[in-house]
């Protein structure tokens, strides 16, 4: 179990606080709950970027996908959140909420939410046409982290996510090849019979062998196999996020800024 200072190190993993004055429920992005004996202004101090919307809440904003003014005076609004969850904004805190959120509350527009719904394909970030693509095959935590890498780095590429690859090479195929992946990441560490499935049907093709396949192991398993169906890269990744997160730099620093890319 991860220590409360490890947890702050990766705020990208979670959603919000609720509590009172002396301890916190935290719930993670990925639908985990802890209790933490921790008041919460204790957190509010250490995630800056989370917003206390009431004495009871902290958020983290990139979870927000609405906002509910205050229906009547003297009453409290409202936020919710990308896995539905309904929080109250105090109405002494309700302009200053709605300004930091940069909301409109008459437009209800849900962001994308990766991880309580996992749709065939993903778009994670905004699309521009003449940015590396990256096709991930991951999800969870995983998926948060690497988009919060690339977030983070200030790189310029476009992340699409699946949990499963094994309709990959068939989807690419009915899809034009200058809108393939520059790029694919597989997260084997989840379902490695999957992983192994997808890797070696795209290297199996003639056409998208050619896009490089970057393969993301556990410590301490074999990587022989990646490597006899030609997989790119073979890297074998901690799973604490704060040490995951230092190797996946390395690895999109070199792969989009070092190596020369194909268009």
């Amino acid at each position: 179990m991860l220590l409360i200072h490890q947890l702050l190190e990766q705020p990208s993993l979670l959603a919000y606080f609720t509590g009172a004055n002396n301890y916190a429920w935290l719930q993670f992005r990925n639908g985990e709950r802890r209790l933490l004996a921790k008041p919460l202004v204790y957190f509010e101090e250490r995630l800056p970027s989370f917003i206390r919307i009431h004495k009871i809440a902290l958020i983290n904003p990139d979870c927000v996908v609405s906002m509910q003014p205050p229906p009547r005076p003297k009453m409290a609004g409202s936020v919710r959140l990308s896995d539905g969850t309904e929080l109250p904004v105090s109405r002494r805190r309700w302009h200053e909420v709605k300004q930091l959120l940069q909301i409109d509350h008459t437009l209800v527009e849900p962001k994308a939410d990766v991880l309580s719904k996992q749709p065939e394909s993903v778009q994670v970030d905004n699309y521009r046409a003449d940015s590396p693509r990256i096709q991930a095959i991951m999800s969870g935590d995983t998926l948060l982290l690497t988009q919060h890498c690339i977030n983070e780095l200030g790189l310029d590429c476009n992340l699409q996510a699946t949990s499963s690859g094994a309709e990959l090479a068939s989807s690419l195929l009915l899809t034009p090849s200058e809108e393939w992946p520059t790029l694919i990441f597989i997260d084997s560490r989840t379902n490695r019979v999957d992983s192994i499935m997808t890797l070696q049907t795209l290297k199996g093709h003639p056409k998208l062998r050619a896009i490089p396949v970057i393969w993301l192991a556990a410590p301490g398993n074999n990587m022989m196999q990646a490597y006899l169906l030609d997989a790119n890269s073979v890297v074998s990744v901690p799973n604490e996020p704060t040490a995951f997160v230092s190797v996946l730099k390395e690895l999109l620093l070199y792969w989009l800024t070092i190596v020369q890319l194909a268009n």
